[in-house]
């Protein structure tokens, strides 16, 4: 079994639950990163969404996106790594990085085919 890297909050529910499944069900070995205790610093989260949008990686569903009046807006590739530094609940999450699969959120089939 690969090593994936596994980019959480541990206050989280969901990303506790998805962490149980892939260590427990799958028998995942996690690099973890918590980053509610260990922030991700912008050169982080570039190399973190290497060849992707970061944008794609914004939860609308966050009560901070809806207080900072995020919806609707059009955001630059710059300006959603700003507000991810800012205010990192605005993270989907969690996000697990296994090979050139990233999957943001607690997809059991996606983690599931990632990791065969």
């Amino acid at each position: 079994m690969k090593k994936i890297r596994f980019v959480w909050k541990s206050t989280c529910t969901t990303c506790r639950d998805a962490r149980s499944f892939l260590r427990k069900d799958l028998g995942a070995e996690l690099d973890e990163r918590d980053y509610a205790r260990v922030p991700l610093s912008r050169a982080e989260l570039k190399e973190l969404f290497a060849g992707r949008d970061p944008r794609d990686f914004l939860n609308p569903r966050s009560p901070a996106f809806k207080a900072m009046g995020l919806a609707g807006k059009s955001l630059t590739v710059e300006q959603a790594f700003a507000l991810m530094v800012k205010e990192p609940n605005l993270i989907k999450r969690p996000i697990v990085v296994a090979g050139r699969e990233m999957i943001a959120g607690f997809d059991r089939e996606r983690l599931r085919t990632a990791l065969k």
